[in-house]
């Protein structure tokens, strides 16, 4: 019979999986789907245009940097190193020592990075698809670059951890 420590270890574990393949799923297909509608279309605006589907295909890293490296370099720091950093943080995630914010946090990371090592290993040129873009028009600041759902599962698990360190700095 499992302890109720095992008991709870596996329900974390259960849940860490189950939001992680949703997270890449959601991803993937959302990827899928702007291949499919947006790749050779002009894009498509909302509110006035401050919301737009746009079709990019991002050869570098945030923002598009490591643009311009060769693919073998790009796939050795985008894929390879991300990948051990991923491996990495699924580690820290099994470990029993963060709270629960910490543990989603980790998992949104880790199911963006995933989401876009994905693309960066199934796409020729190792690229990742990127489709969502914010201009709230009122200063050139105020833009973003283009991005995809993996990238918003990276920015809410990034805020999630600030917010939480924040919390425990305000404590001590």
């Amino acid at each position: 019979m499992k302890s109720t420590f095992e008991n709870l270890f596996t329900f974390k574990m259960i849940s860490v999986i189950v939001m992680l393949i949703v997270l890449v799923i959601l991803d993937q297909w959302t990827k899928y789907m702007a291949v499919a509608y947006l790749r050779y279309a002009e894009p498509i605006y909302f509110f006035e245009g401050m919301f737009q589907l746009i079709y990019a295909e991002n050869p570098g890293a945030f923002l598009g940097m490591g643009g311009g490296m060769s693919r073998s370099t790009r796939f050795v720091i985008f894929g390879l190193f991300v990948a051990i950093g991923l491996a990495f943080m699924f580690w820290s995630i099994l470990k029993d020592k963060i709270t629960n914010v910490e543990r989603v946090s980790y998992t949104f990371i880790l199911a963006g990075g995933i989401g876009n090592v994905i693309d960066r290993l199934t796409h020729d040129n190792g690229h990742v698809i990127d489709f969502l873009f914010i201009d709230l028009k009122f200063a050139s600041w105020a833009r973003t670059g283009v991005f995809n759902l993996a990238d918003v599962a990276i920015v809410i698990g990034v805020i999630l951890l600030l917010s939480t360190a924040r919390k425990k700095s305000s404590i001590s």
